[in-house]
């Protein structure tokens, strides 16, 4: 409770800060209109890879583009500029303030990741509007859900059932809060997968990018010494991926005496995860969700294919021409004893897994539409 006080009290200081600051940034806004570098983007999010990686794929595109972190995470630490809150909330709105004009007001672009932005109240995107730039905001998750909406649309299967977010991000003031600022400021609206256009209808998806260092990777050194098929979960929100029936369905199998070895990751780093996926034979995840998502295409670009559930109105016959082992939580332990048992099935999906991904989730065409959202025809390299 102490700490939740501090919180608040350290906010309401930074929010008087900034409103003392007010005029001084009004009079700054037709100083900086015009002073801003042409096709230039500022990413700004969590300190997650997922940012991070889209930036390196930008500039190699002939983008200026840079990615902000807000925040702290032991999971991750890349990024071009990285702010955190300060012990003094004046002190902080001053720092903010002032990279704000010397850095922020120079990109054509801001795209911001979960409805990231210097401050909970988005005083930074109400300046960019009056500055005229063009604000992206992109949901990749449950910052973007309402949980009583998909609890209704989808009763037997979702990925709020057994949230274990606390607080639920979906529920949070300040998202509620935010939401409702995105549908009057934002130039565009992003979804990251299908499933998020029950609750944002008129967004447009822009898919996960490769990894470009996954681009180059050579899956050719996967080996197996043994007969064990390795199984790799990631997740940081087991509840929302449907681990406990995975794990559940897992032993059942081993109890049966089939050559399993599972490895669920909690709290790892992106690098471990990667490593894990690289020398497993499946991964597992997304089970809940509809769709698939980031570490599933990570795993797939390693050569790993990727179990995983997608609802019948997204499916495609090039998905189910995929590596991706496509099933549900109720089918899950008949798919893997059919893999298990005929060791050909799992060769087959090892062998398109990296082809496959590549092909859905071109980084070209990915970077090209992202260029027309941003209002660019072209870009010179």
């Amino acid at each position: 409770m102490r700490g939740k006080l501090i919180d608040f009290l350290w906010s309401i200081g930074y929010d008087a800060t900034i409103l003392c600051l007010l005029p001084i940034n009004l009079m700054l806004v037709p100083v900086f209109r015009r002073r801003y570098d042409p096709h230039s983007v500022l990413h700004i999010s969590y300190m997650i890879h997922v940012p991070y990686h889209t930036v390196q794929i930008l500039r190699q595109q002939g983008v200026k583009a840079d990615f902000l972190a807000i925040g702290a995470n032991n999971m991750w630490d890349r990024a071009d500029y990285h702010l955190t809150n300060m012990r003094w909330p004046f002190v902080s709105a001053l720092r903010d303030m002032i990279f704000f004009w010397r850095v922020m007001a120079r990109y054509e672009v801001i795209h911001s990741h979960f409805m990231i932005s210097l401050s909970p109240t988005f005083w930074d995107f109400r300046l960019l509007k009056r500055l005229g730039r063009r604000l992206i905001i992109h949901f990749r998750g449950c910052e973007a859900r309402d949980r009583e909406r998909n609890m209704a649309l989808n009763p037997s299967m979702n990925i709020c059932q057994e949230c274990d977010y606390r607080p639920r991000i979906c529920e949070t003031r300040a998202s509620i809060h935010k939401r409702a600022l995105v549908r009057r400021i934002a130039d565009a609206i992003l979804v990251t997968t299908p499933d998020l256009l029950d609750f944002w209808p008129d967004a447009t998806i822009l898919s996960f990018f490769v990894p470009p260092d996954l681009e180059m990777h050579d899956p050719s050194a996967k080996t197996n010494n043994d007969n064990t098929v390795t199984i790799v979960h990631a997740t940081n929100h087991p509840g929302i991926e449907g681990t406990a029936s995975v794990e559940r369905t897992i032993e059942s199998l081993q109890k049966e005496g089939y050559p399993l070895r599972w490895i669920f990751l909690k709290g790892a780093t992106h690098d471990a995860v990667l490593e894990a996926f690289a020398h497993a034979d499946l991964s597992i995840g997304k089970m809940k969700m509809g769709t698939y998502a980031n570490a599933q295409v990570e795993s797939m670009a390693l050569g790993t294919p990727a179990i995983t559930h997608v609802r019948e109105e997204f499916m495609s016959q090039e998905l189910r021409e995929s590596g991706f082992v496509l099933t549900n939580l109720d089918e899950l332990k008949d798919t893997l004893r059919r893999l298990l048992e005929d060791p050909t099935l799992l060769a087959e999906k090892t062998e398109k897994a990296r082809s496959s991904i590549l092909r859905l989730h071109d980084n070209d065409k990915l970077a090209d539409r992202l260029f027309e959202i941003y209002g660019w025809r072209a870009v010179e390299t």
